[in-house]
């Protein structure tokens, strides 16, 4: 009982972070217009690449480097500074997707060999915007450390079936989104896709200013 308890609260949490827009939300709509509806579960697996060696990290009690002020505080100004210059990208890219005709996209359905290597851009796309997304790290540090102290109350496989949940979580909401971003491709015109990813950009961008902001607290200790 205490296992599947585990395994529902991982997905709970998880569906919880992962409907909220953040740099992933944006990333996954971003990429899911210009490669495709896998563009979704890709971005998960490069998700996944940054989240094991976390989870394995918490779980062997590392949880307090966060603490340390000059961390939190570098946490904030990289992860603000590369937060701002991906808004700015999405913005200044956004016109490239008016480009993008039906008959391009078949193009790219019927190219088996192109398919594949265009895929591993999206993951490519997850494993960076995860990585420079301050808020995860902190996530992990404060509510992420808490389920898996208490996944360890019953060992490794209490942590291993909470990040179960929790993947599952990021992977169901995130093939959804994918997959209805890319079917409406039908009915969106490309002018309403621009305003999408201009939003998204400014959305980052202003992201990136907060916790830019917010790392001032951490280094005043130093000043």
């Amino acid at each position: 009982m205490e296992e599947l308890l585990l395994l529902s609260i991982g997905f709970g949490v998880g569906l919880s972070g992962a409907i909220a827009p953040g740099p992933l939300f944006m990333a996954t709509i971003k990429d899911t217009l210009k490669y495709g509806p896998l563009s979704g579960p890709m971005i998960c697996v490069g998700h996944l690449f940054v989240e094991i060696p976390i989870i394995i990290g918490l779980s062997l009690g590392i949880s307090y480097v966060i603490n340390i002020p000059i961390v939190r505080a570098m946490i904030g100004l990289i992860g603000g500074l590369s937060l701002f210059y991906l808004g700015v990208q999405i913005i200044k890219d956004r016109k490239k997707f008016e480009r993008m005709s039906e008959e391009g996209m078949k193009g790219i359905e019927k190219d088996r060999v192109r398919i594949k290597s265009e895929y591993l851009l999206p993951m490519k796309t997850g494993f960076i915007f995860t990585i420079l997304n301050p808020a995860m790290f902190i996530w992990w540090f404060t509510v992420g450390n808490g389920l898996v102290m208490r996944g360890l109350a019953i060992g490794f496989i209490g942590v291993f079936l909470l990040f179960v949940g929790h993947w599952f979580a990021d992977v169901s909401w995130y093939t959804f989104l994918s997959f209805s971003v890319s079917k409406g491709k039908k009915f969106i015109s490309a002018r309403v896709y621009e305003v999408i990813l201009f939003t998204c950009g400014v959305f980052l961008l202003s992201i990136g200013l907060y916790f830019l902001y917010g790392s001032l607290p951490y280094f005043s200790h130093y000043i």
